[in-house]
């Protein structure tokens, strides 16, 4: 068999024919992709439950495995077998990471949620004074004595506005009041399937958190089986490496941000801001993505505030201009350290690329998905330089003769 396969004509028709099936595959695909779309939609609602489980598991691996490490040296020599005392420790483990989670997320609810829903109401009721503040002041100000031009624009759009809002209210609002009946219903349906795949990720955590050993073996005994040394190592250790990669980012990152919303609540208690919990909830949430985050945080906050006291609104700016340096340039390096190994340009690319592909998820978990896409394609580089004996590291390959400058003077 093996000898056909080394036959020209052998290869090349398997070729064509693999190009072929991949061409039909890609075409059938692109044909029907709104089915296609349907269809991966409803995996994903059927999954969704196995997806959260993961999720919650993944993120309380850390404490999970300090309990039972740490525990299980403090008992191992008090019960009649090991193996006995490693269930225990599994238990207590287990009960620990469950009320670090609920305690977490329903922390963050008891805390948030109240002052959200004041912090709404609030703005809901300064914003009509504050755009009749506006109303005023542009109707003071521009006068028709003094800008004639300017007062009769400002009066022409402040109609156009009315007559709009008048006009959606009566062809759009109402008519379709049933339709939004209807999708706000759909959502409480949708929330309450949440709620449910929620609790039932709690189960699948639970048991992921007390098998993950026993899926980890049998996936080293699928791999072993079926490959041979060199290929089963190289996917334990692109496996090793990966998970490094996301744990010590993300979970990093989770460490930061929550130190940085602490933080922004601790200065804007200080400094007497409005909206003091809000605010800090938004600039630690978006504080997860890299690079980006402080700057998409602080926009609408400033926005907030601004509705408030246009001053303070300034003083919150600068408030987070600082509090994003320090984050940058001390605390994120200190807790992250080189986690990702990528320039900040790289950083950048991956986090607009991924949010254009995928969102706020895509803006995430970019960098660490980059990262290992980076590091095998640079293991590869240096790889195929090596047999060529070229040198392998980038410094060797910068050039600054168009300044005049000889390389090793400045390196």
């Amino acid at each position: 068999m093996r000898e056909r396969f080394k036959n020209g004509y052998v290869k090349l028709g398997v070729t064509l024919f693999a190009a072929g099936a991949a061409l039909i595959v890609v075409s059938e695909m692109v044909t029907h992709f709104d089915g296609l779309r349907e269809d991966i939609d409803r995996v994903n609602t059927i999954l969704s439950p196995f997806i959260f489980g993961l999720v919650m598991a993944y993120l309380l691996c850390p404490v999970y495995n300090a309990v039972v490490r740490r525990l299980y040296k403090l008992t191992c020599g008090r019960w009649k077998t090991k193996k006995g005392a490693l269930k225990f420790c599994r238990v207590v483990a287990t009960i620990i990471s469950l009320v670090v989670l609920i305690g977490v997320v329903g922390g963050l609810f008891a805390m948030v949620l109240p002052e959200t829903i004041r912090s709404i109401i609030g703005l809901v009721q300064v914003m009509p004074d504050r755009l009749n503040d506006l109303i005023n002041w542009a109707e003071t100000t521009f006068t028709a004595e003094k800008y004639p031009e300017a007062a009769e624009a400002f009066e022409s759009l402040v109609a156009k506005t009315r007559d709009n809002f008048v006009e959606w209210t009566q062809t759009e609002f109402l008519p379709k009041l049933g339709i939004y009946m209807t999708q706000i219903s759909q959502g409480v349906i949708v929330t309450l399937k949440t709620v449910l795949n929620i609790l039932i990720g709690i189960i699948i955590c639970v048991y992921f958190l007390n098998s993950k050993e026993l899926f980890k073996a049998q996936t080293k005994k699928i791999i072993s089986a079926t490959m041979n040394k060199e290929r089963s190592d190289a996917v334990f250790e692109f496996a090793y490496f990966t998970n490094k990669t996301f744990g010590g980012f993300i979970n990093g990152k989770l460490i930061d941000s929550a130190i940085i919303g602490v933080l922004c609540f601790i200065l804007m208690s200080v400094l007497n801001l409005p909206y003091t919990i809000l605010v800090s909830t938004i600039i630690g949430v978006t504080n997860i993505i890299p690079f980006f985050g402080p700057f998409i945080g602080a926009i609408p906050s400033a926005i907030i505030i601004c509705l408030e006291s246009p001053l303070q609104a300034i003083y919150f700016l600068i408030m987070v201009l600082v509090l994003q340096q320090f984050d940058g340039n001390i605390l994120g390096p200190k807790i992250l350290g080189g986690t990702t190994g990528l320039a900040s340009f790289w950083v950048m690319f991956a986090i607009i690329v991924g949010g254009g592909l995928f969102g706020f998820l895509g803006m995430v978990l970019g960098v660490p998905v980059f990262a290992v896409v980076y590091y095998y394609f640079r293991k590869f580089i240096n790889r195929r330089l090596a047999k060529k004996n070229l040198p392998t590291s980038t410094i060797e390959y910068e050039d600054f003769n168009k300044y005049d400058i000889n390389r090793k003077d400045v390196l």
